[in-house]
């Protein structure tokens, strides 16, 4: 008999804590639940139902999923629950409405795992829009951007710099956190990019702040490193928005606990920050 590997003490906790993220607050029953065992049988399927059905499916390609993965079969004339096409994400004439497109698709794992949708906090005549990284736990929690200590450092940051909070549109790159708040993975960020896209054309903002390497990943590419492009404003074609719009890649506020440079560079950055918004003479 092969010996089984010993689980650690933090692997158990790790776990446990993973479920209570989750949601996972009670045990239901004592003995596990066979779910295939409750799978209702299937016929199986004859030639002729499936020459029937081949004449009726339609290639729902990959670009118009939420996972990117590969095309799915569907019926041609009606779309599946839970999938949104790209179409349909672009097309979303105002926020409100882009919101209840992709209020929980079905083909995006990490909707049907968190516990709050993070929605982006529209200002009229705000003078830039920032954007922060996947969700924390508190902001999964609580459902807002930039809740708890990231928050409080955030207002800390605006104060420092003459600007409220309240005054300023907001978009999250992810609008639901990753399991155990690991990293988002690269199908995951490129399934959400136009949604995140289509949200800074509705806001249509004079410039743009990204908290983060998620944002940045997400907005100007893969290679794209906060240390290196932080604090330099580089230019973003956004689909229906006329014009390119600036961005300033900044620290995360949770990473000015890190070191006393990475507050110093924070400082930095809001300086270049507030000569852009000083007015002209």
């Amino acid at each position: 008999m092969t010996p089984q590997p010993v689980v650690s003490r933090a692997e158990l906790l790790a776990a446990l804590q993973l479920q209570y993220e989750w949601g996972a607050d009670e045990a239901l029953c004592e003995l596990p639940v066979d779910r295939l065992s409750e799978a209702p049988p299937r016929l199986p399927d004859t030639a002729q139902s499936r020459a029937d059905e081949g004449q009726s499916v339609a290639v729902r390609r990959s670009p118009e999923m939420w996972d990117g993965t590969r095309p799915t079969a569907v019926k041609s004339g009606a779309a599946s629950a839970g999938a949104l096409s790209l179409r349909a994400v672009q097309e979303a004439p105002d926020l409100p409405t882009l919101m209840r497109l992709t209020e929980a698709p079905d083909d995006l794992f990490l909707a049907r795992t968190a516990t709050h949708r993070l929605e982006p906090v529209f200002v009229e005549d705000a003078p830039f829009m920032l954007i922060g990284e996947a969700p924390d736990a508190d902001e999964d929690r609580s459902g807002m951007l930039f809740a708890g200590e990231a928050g409080a450092l955030l207002e800390k940051m605006l104060r420092s710099a003459g600007l409220e909070r309240g005054r300023i549109s907001m978009a999250p790159a992810l609008p639901w956190r990753p399991p155990g708040g690991r990293t988002p993975s690269d199908a995951e960020m490129q399934a959400c990019h136009p949604l995140l896209l289509r949200t800074i054309a509705l806001c249509r903002p004079r410039f743009l702040v990204t908290m983060g390497v998620t944002p940045l990943k997400m907005l100007l590419g893969a290679d794209a490193a906060v240390g290196r492009l932080r604090g330099k404003w580089t230019e973003l074609s956004v689909p229906g928005l006329a014009t390119p719009v600036p961005i300033l890649p900044m620290r995360h506020p949770l990473q000015l606990r890190a070191s006393a440079a990475a507050r110093r560079n924070a400082w930095q950055d809001l300086l270049i920050l507030m000569e852009k918004l000083a007015p002209e003479e």
